[in-house]
């Protein structure tokens, strides 16, 4: 959004960076190439909503923090230098917006906003779980990462919504799974059904009385109470 390169917090109310990672997919690369690619797309985003009337760079001060740093090849290094750089942004009470970066990511975004905020919702749009207990023999990799999540405490899985779950699995226990560590998923079909404003009501019945501060990737929206996740990259 030609936002200015800040890493000064003072005064600032939303910061973008970027997690250019991809070491932890299983089929095609190239997620690290997003933040990037969506820096260049949002150069030609027009900053006025006419629905809400509102300008939000004019409402908001909104800067680009730059890239976190990563070790490619090297999943759980660069989850504790995610960790370790994200920490000022949300200890600042900066609204954090991050452009990913393959789902494993996730993990240590959850470890930073959990540490400050407790156990969160999780609201997921996404074709699949991502709760797997292991994928190519590895525990994290980006279909492991909500599984993971809650066994960390990170999560409160009786208050999250899984929605869009669709396509082919391996086997009936790929949502199975999901559903025994509490979470309410929602496969496409139901969700076509449901409808947006139904579903909007379910999400809000799950999640409760929970915190509005909030905290955005570009595939996913995290909240202290709510974390939205869509399809990848």
């Amino acid at each position: 959004m030609r936002a200015p390169h800040v890493t000064d917090l003072s005064g600032v109310d939303a910061a973008v960076y970027g997690i250019p990672f991809d070491t932890a997919t299983s089929y095609r690369t190239g997620a690290r190439f997003g933040p990037e690619a969506i820096r260049s797309a949002s150069a030609l985003i027009r900053p006025y909503h006419p629905v809400h009337d509102v300008n939000v760079v004019e409402a908001l001060s909104i800067v680009d923090y730059g890239d976190l740093p990563v070790s490619p090849g090297d999943t759980q290094r660069t989850y504790a230098q995610v960790v370790k750089a994200l920490t000022p942004i949300v200890e600042a009470g900066v609204f954090p917006v991050a452009l990913g970066g393959d789902h494993s990511i996730t993990l240590a975004e959850l470890r930073v906003l959990a540490k400050r905020h407790g156990p969160l919702a999780l609201v997921l749009l996404d074709a699949h779980a991502d709760t797997w207990e292991a994928y190519f023999g590895q525990k994290y990799f980006h279909g492991t990462t909500f599984k993971r999540a809650v066994e960390e405490g990170l999560l409160d899985a009786n208050a999250s919504v899984q929605a869009g779950m669709r396509g082919s699995v391996y086997a009936a226990s790929d949502l199975g799974t999901a559903r025994e560590l509490g979470f309410t998923v929602i496969e496409s079909e139901e969700l076509r059904v449901l409808g947006p404003q139904d579903y909007g009501m379910l999400v809000r019945e799950r999640v409760g009385d929970r915190p509005d501060e909030r905290s955005v990737r570009f595939d996913e929206v995290v909240v202290p109470g709510v974390h939205h996740n869509s399809d990848r990259a």
